[in-house]
């Protein structure tokens, strides 16, 4: 029943590069109302309402200031929340105190805990976390810890649990530019639970199991959201025993490996940067930093020239015996010059030029010159230059770059990264430390009685196996189609339709799980591929409006905008019914011209002219019943 792991592809061998990745799971659950607020958990179309706000770091409790918190705070954006009333309220917005807990999310926890034999805390306290990137208009997410402790069991491993905690979920992104960021507040203080484990040492396709199955086991308990976006992975990947990175935001189940294999590939390749570095001799990196806007008033390069047309400023970094190594690729993709592009774009740069890269970028080798002239360094230092439209965000990123050339020595550095939707990572901010939490003052502790957890062990879910073996049981799925469809979002929905429509559940599966994944590879918006458009497929096959071989021309002229709903994508596909006259038609051309075939192979030749009867009836009429009247008509031309 278990998904076997693929031969992980890596460029080095993963258990002597002693590869760790430690996965925490973010899942909200299916509470009617927020964490800390009786507001509706939905999403809003519209939002009216809107205000701004800037964050600021503060001080722990111990007068120490996070230098996460520290490096949003220098982007200088301004944060634009906005929002509906049907979906948020004054305590969304940081002006009204938290209400107490949403019990439901603190008992989902508990029984969660229980499913992974965790110890469940005496007391909850709810914490603030300081969080100031905007996602949060109070400047911190409210969490708590419920328990401690316990074990999930994969492939015959036991991964061990560290913390299983209730927290807010953030806001909502809207758009994302240099001076300001937009979020919607509807999302705000939806409940999560996060559970962290232990790390997982070998493939990365052992990370992606791990994290299956403990998705599974959250689903076992029918209490967690479903759909798009209500499951996040964070990914704690070192190798080495170097600083540990995390990787944030891993939508997809499927992505895990994928987002691995990157993240340990570009680690190894700092990892073999540092080494040719010290190599060269160089133990402590020499830069210098100057104003180079003059020297390139004139320059041939378009991006350059683009920025100084419109009054920006160009800095120049010089680093001692770099030349070369700033695009030093030891694996492809990886390379020092593309780690400092990423901070200057994360702080609102579109990147940095570096002189590995000088004649590809435009600029000429009398620049160059001139460049080093100003710095006052030879051929043999590398040079990076970081230009912009303000002469303060310049400023900004080339301390920024300098201080990351200066630890290239130490090879991997300890930082937050972001996964991107194509399987890699990009540089985010530095990862946080441990003074950024601190006592919720406005919520008191909640007791948690022995009585409640023995009344919440009376509610202990059924496995996932077991739910997986009854849906193959009940509805004659195999082991294989059962499995999928427990873990597809549209399992519910399934249920539903199962007990209405007289399709074969087989192919009601079919149709609700493996063709939006097919449409989703296609490059369709999976968000339109709704529920309710594959409702409207499904009861218009079973009306005998068109064949299901059809459904998936269907759904993909709804999910490509071509189609507002089946109606238009019936009509505009010229799905109109078959009559058993045309069918007939169809299938006595088709023997015709396949006479030859039929002599030669004879019931061999069957698969051959139902494809090409099937490709001429173009979804119009069912299999079942073009497999039967070929049938028929085979026999009768024998």
């Amino acid at each position: 029943m278990e998904r076997q792991a693929r031969a992980t592809i890596l460029p080095f061998d993963p258990e002597a590069s002693q590869l760790r990745v430690g996965l925490e799971i973010h899942q909200q659950l299916a509470t009617s109302t927020k964490l800390f607020c009786p507001c509706p958990i939905v999403k809003s179309d519209e939002l009216p309402l809107s205000f701004e706000r800037r964050l600021r770091p503060t001080q722990s409790e111990l007068g120490q200031i996070d230098p996460a918190a520290v490096f949003e705070f220098n982007k200088g954006r301004v944060n634009l929340y906005k929002w509906n009333p049907e979906s948020a309220c004054l305590v969304d917005a940081d002006e009204e105190p938290p209400h107490p807990p949403n019990m439901e999310a603190i008992e989902t926890a508990i029984l969660m805990a229980q499913v992974l034999g965790s110890g469940v805390v005496d007391e909850v306290h709810v914490m603030r976390k300081l969080v100031i990137d905007g996602s949060n208009t109070s400047g911190f997410q409210r969490t708590a810890i419920i328990a401690l402790g316990g074990a999930l069991p994969v492939d015959g491993v036991s991964v061990g649990v560290q913390t299983i905690t209730v927290e807010e979920d953030s806001s909502r992104v809207l758009k994302e530019g240099a001076q300001a960021r937009e979020y919607a507040l509807d999302r705000l203080g939806v409940p999560l639970i996060e559970i962290a484990l232990d790390h997982v040492v070998g493939v990365p396709e052992h990370v992606e199991a791990v994290a299956l199955s403990l998705g599974r086991s959250l689903r076992s308990t029918g209490r967690v959201a479903r759909g798009q976006g209500t499951i996040r992975q964070d990914l704690n990947v070192s190798l080495l025993g170097g600083q540990v990175v995390e990787v944030k935001g891993v939508q997809k189940l499927n992505l895990i490996a994928k987002v691995v294999r990157y993240e340990a590939t570009r680690q190894m390749g700092l990892v073999k940067i540092a080494e040719e570095v010290k190599k060269r001799g160089i133990t402590e990196v020499e830069c210098k930093a100057e104003d180079a806007t003059a020297v390139m008033r004139g320059t041939s390069s378009p991006v350059l020239k683009r920025i100084l047309q419109k009054g920006g400023v160009v800095t120049c970094i010089a680093v001692a015996d770099f030349a070369g190594l700033l695009g030093l690729e030891p694996f492809p993709s990886i390379r020092l010059g593309k780690e400092l592009a990423e901070i200057a774009r994360t702080n609102g740069l579109g990147g940095v030029i570096h002189s590995d890269e000088f004649v590809k970028q435009g600029i000429s080798e009398e620049e160059s010159v001139a460049l080093r002239a100003v710095t006052g360094y030879d051929s043999n230092a590398g040079l990076v230059l970081v230009a912009g439209e303000s002469a303060e965000r310049v400023e900004t990123v080339a301390g920024l770059v300098v201080e990351r050339l200066r630890k290239t020595p130490i090879g991997v550095l300890g930082e937050t990264r972001a996964a991107t939707d194509d399987g890699e990572t990009r540089y985010q901010r530095p990862r946080p430390g441990a003074a950024r939490m601190y006592p919720e003052t406005d919520i008191p502790e909640i007791v948690v009685t022995e009585e409640w957890k023995r009344s919440l062990r009376m509610a202990m879910p059924v496995s996932w196996k077991e739910k997986v073996a009854a849906y193959s049981k009940r509805y004659s799925l195999s082991e294989e189609a059962a499995l999928q469809l427990y873990d597809s979002d549209n399992s519910k929905l399934f249920e539903e339709l199962a007990a209405k429509l007289r399709l074969e559940p087989s192919v009601i599966a079919s149709i609700l799980v493996e063709t939006p994944v097919r449409l989703s590879r296609e490059g369709v918006d999976e968000s339109k591929v709704t529920p309710e458009a594959l409702t409207s497929v499904l009861v218009a096959v079973d009306g005998g409006r068109f064949a299901k071989e059809a459904a998936v021309d269907v759904l993909r002229a709804i999910g490509k905008g071509d189609a507002r709903d089946v109606d238009e994508a019936v009509s505009k596909l010229g799905l109109t019914g078959m009559s058993d006259e045309e069918l007939g038609k169809i299938i006595d051309g088709v023997l015709k011209r396949n006479k030859p075939l039929i002599e030669e192979k004879g019931d061999r030749a069957f698969s051959v002219l139902m494809g090409e009867v099937m490709k001429l009836a173009r979804g119009k009429v069912d299999g079942k019943k073009v497999s039967k009247l070929l049938r028929r008509g085979l026999d009768e031309g024998r």
